[in-house]
């Protein structure tokens, strides 16, 4: 007969003058397999995710962080002291990606609805390494975008696909490096070059690629001073979604620099336009590096932003942004998936699935007119 899934109200040992330090382990890892709190977790993405998915239970994540503090101040007095920094960092990740530190996790990506039974099933599979946000590094995580571009584009590009692939505001690199790893699965190659502004972020970037044995480069890209270039316009803006720390520049030196005459076939911007001036420079970025032509495919700009009712402003300047020649929307379309910034769900029938608060994203298609 198949055993009931883990519930914590009910499962976890209590913790008092008669606990045994076996059974509170026994309940860490059920802790840990209920919510892939595993040093190299797994995610795997299909497009039925969302349907079989189990959603939070906010009293369920309520009873486990209680339980970790009562461990965390049994565990104190008993001396256990790998028990102490076990809870501790179990209650770290529950509060979700932004609170973690270091950590990897495998990425696999299927086709189809129907929930996937076998890794080896994978379309592309990559491995990224997610640092802790210091100095302001938002890139140093994997939002929750980049996996739904990734795949989005597998599927668009399984018969017709681009040669040259440039990635804005790569982060950890996940769209590129996916992308870059389903086409050679097909025998179809293609240049990667993995861009960001800041210097940790380019350092981390620079770590997945060779990670994944990728033959992507890694290069610094600033849009603003693209922006600057090409509009002429050297009036200063000070963005307050994002700040460098002072050392950034000398620090990004150890990078390369993409060539201001370079095209690509495609270019990549998952969860990138934060502030409302984005728009306006990742136009500018396309203007100078989107080829007017290409060979097997049309030139595109992808992007996909999640749909928060805090950036209804974000939002709105891409539109603004991309509503008359030359670069306009060719379309967009809606998607649900999850974005595990926030507190980390329950994945009990699901262990492999995405994990997070439930978003909808919209995915934008740019092209010359």
């Amino acid at each position: 007969m198949k055993s009931a899934p883990f519930l914590p109200s009910r499962d976890l040992p209590s913790v008092g003058r008669a606990t045994d330090a076996a059974s509170i382990r026994h309940g860490q890892a059920s802790i840990r397999q209920a919510y892939g709190l595993e040093e190299c977790a797994e995610r795997w993405v299909w497009d039925g995710e969302r349907v079989v998915g189990e959603g939070d239970d906010a009293f369920e994540t309520s009873c486990v962080q209680t339980w970790l503090r009562a461990v965390i101040q049994w565990a104190c007095r008993e001396g256990e002291s790998e028990m102490v920094d076990e809870s501790a960092t179990m209650l770290v990740r529950l509060a979700g990606q932004s609170a973690a530190g270091a950590r990897e996790c495998i990425y696999r990506f299927f086709f189809g609805a129907e929930q996937p039974q076998e890794a080896e099933a994978a379309a592309a599979s990559v491995r990224l390494r997610d640092i802790a946000l210091t100095d302001d590094a938002l890139g140093g995580r994997t939002w929750g975008a980049a996996p739904y571009l990734a795949r989005r584009l597998m599927l668009r590009y399984e018969k017709d696909a681009p040669q040259s692939i440039l990635e804005l505001g790569a982060g950890t690199g996940l769209a590129g490096l996916a992308l870059e790893a389903y086409l050679a699965a097909q025998g179809r190659r293609a240049s990667v070059v993995l861009t960001d502004h800041h210097a940790v972020v380019l350092g981390n970037l620079r770590y997945n690629a060779e990670l994944n044995r990728s033959a992507a480069d890694v290069a610094q890209l600033d849009w603003q001073q693209v922006f600057r270039d090409v509009t002429h316009d050297e009036q200063e803006y000070a963005s307050t979604a994002q700040t460098l720390p002072e050392a950034n520049a000398a620090q990004a030196e150890a990078f390369s620099k993409v060539p201001s005459d370079a095209q690509f076939d495609a270019i990549l911007a998952a969860d990138c336009v934060y502030d409302p001036a984005h728009a306006a420079w990742i136009r500018a970025v396309a203007l100078r590096h989107l080829a007017r032509t290409a060979v097997g495919c049309t030139p595109e700009l992808h992007i996909l932003c999640p749909l928060r009712p805090t950036h209804g402003a974000e939002m709105q300047s891409i539109y603004d942004t991309f509503s008359a020649p030359p670069l306009v929307i060719q379309s967009e379309e809606n998607l649900d998936g999850f974005d595990d910034f926030g507190p980390v769900t329950m994945r009990q029938k699901t262990p492999q699935a995405m994990q997070g608060q439930p978003v909808a994203f919209r995915h934008f298609v740019i092209a010359y007119t």
